[in-house]
């Protein structure tokens, strides 16, 4: 950070100009002559650093004073900092002057320098989070314990509290949206990430609940006309136990395929594309179909379509809970284009742990600003999962089944409104058929 002062010289400013190079700093003296303030009409100018500045983890910039020499009078406030002078070529005793006319400087007193709070964004991934009600509760409750310390001027979009503006330069601003950073631009999550995360789960799972919300096809209303699945469709997650299920393994029964379609009752981004609620029972532990599921080496197991998923980020990982950033590729058949998902996926176990409950995996489409920097590729569709969902439920009295609750809502721009409710109730039974084929 520099200051500019008009310092005394034989040469005008545009002959300095020209001739300008630069050379060692120089120091003021202790206690400069105070000096004329007719400073005539040749000058040249000296720049001279007052403080340094730095960024803290939370992302403040913090400016702090240079340790200038003080006055030897006690009660001085003057301060003196080193000022860095120029060589301009000029003979000896040209530049012998100008050396004088540095000393000849009287500085000013310097009010204190304080910490600023700048905008500072070295976050690659962003994540919409208007359409989460728990999300307001959830920044409150992350703020109290993990930056309580920031004033209301040190707090950062997107990192420290959701905003609306657009967190990348290509994207318009949407005055209803609300976005929030998911890493610190070091590969760990952001201080919102923890938010953003249990505010989605929530979100998901009172949706796959919410009876409401769903409206059963022909042949599951009959299903479940017949009473079979009471006790097993729509228990809410927080009994926190095993499910019952109505048919043994090896029977006819157990091969259903329970379907609902249903809306959003938000009016943010998506909420006029259908939803599409599944569930069914898979014979596989729950700890197994989870590891499947969240494995992005193993995708192409249950889909056929999948030319591969690649984990770009991984925010975090230990024996419960995995939270990383994906990029799924599929080529369907006869469409000649590669269909890019890039989705934050988040796995964690259920209320009750996962032997004892199961586990829950959530993914949301993701704003990366590697996608910003790109160049648009004709032969590639990219599409939004604006909520994914798949509840992986232990059964009672057998450790090796599990109930599978799929939730999807999905925007792609290849397909069309009118077909979208069917071709997602097909797709969401071919997964189904497709992960018990590998049991």
């Amino acid at each position: 950070m520099g200051f500019v002062r008009k310092l005394k010289s034989s040469r005008s400013v545009a002959a300095r100009q020209r001739s300008r190079k630069l050379s060692k700093a120089k120091s003021l003296p202790s206690d400069p002559p105070a000096i004329d303030d007719d400073v005539g009409s040749g000058i040249a100018c000296r720049s001279m650093s007052l403080a340094t500045g730095s960024f803290s983890s939370a992302g403040v910039f913090s400016i702090i004073q240079s340790a200038y020499d003080r006055s030897e009078s006690p009660d001085s406030n003057r301060t003196e900092e080193s000022v860095g002078s120029f060589s301009d070529g000029y003979s000896s005793n040209e530049e012998q002057r100008n050396k004088q006319s540095l000393q000849d400087v009287s500085l000013p007193n310097l009010s204190p320098i304080k910490e600023l709070s700048l905008p500072r964004m070295s976050s690659r991934v962003f994540i919409r989070t208007a359409d989460l009600p728990h999300m307001k509760e959830a920044v409150n409750q992350s703020r109290n314990s993990s930056f309580s310390e920031l004033g209301e001027n040190e707090l950062i979009d997107h990192v420290h509290k959701p905003s609306s503006h657009p967190p990348l330069p290509d994207m318009d601003h949407d005055t209803n949206e609300l976005w929030v950073a998911l890493d610190d631009g070091n590969g760990s999550r952001a201080p919102l990430a923890s938010a953003a995360m249990s505010s989605l789960v929530k979100t998901a799972c009172d949706a796959s609940m919410d009876q409401g919300m769903w409206t059963a096809n022909g042949a599951t209303a009959k299903l479940l006309k017949s009473g079979v699945w009471d006790d097993t469709v729509f228990v809410s997650y927080d009994e926190q136990r095993p499910v019952p299920v109505p048919h043994a393994k090896g029977s006819k029964g157990e091969t259903d395929v329970l379907v609902w379609s249903g809306s959003w009752a938000h009016k943010f981004f998506g909420h006029d594309l259908p939803a599409i609620r599944c569930e069914a029972i898979v014979n596989m532990s729950p700890r197994a179909l989870a590891d499947l599921l969240i494995d992005s080496t193993r995708v192409k197991e249950y889909n056929k379509m999948s030319i591969g998923r690649d984990d770009i980020m991984v925010l975090h990982e230990d024996e419960k809970s995995v939270t990383k950033i994906s990029v799924a590729r599929t080529k369907p058949p006869m469409l000649g284009k590669t269909l890019v998902l890039k989705n934050l996926l988040h796995m964690e176990e259920l209320p009750g742990g996962g032997e004892q409950a199961g586990y829950t995996i959530i993914s949301r489409a993701v704003a990366h600003a590697d996608d910003a920097e790109a160049e648009a590729d004709p032969k590639v569709v990219h599409s939004e999962m604006l909520m994914g969902l798949n509840v992986i439920r232990a059964v009672e009295g057998e450790p090796d089944r599990c109930v599978l609750i799929n939730l999807n809502h999905l925007r792609s721009p290849m397909i069309p409104m009118m077909f979208a409710k069917k071709l997602g109730l097909s797709s969401a039974v071919n997964f189904i058929n497709d992960i018990r084929a590998l049991c």
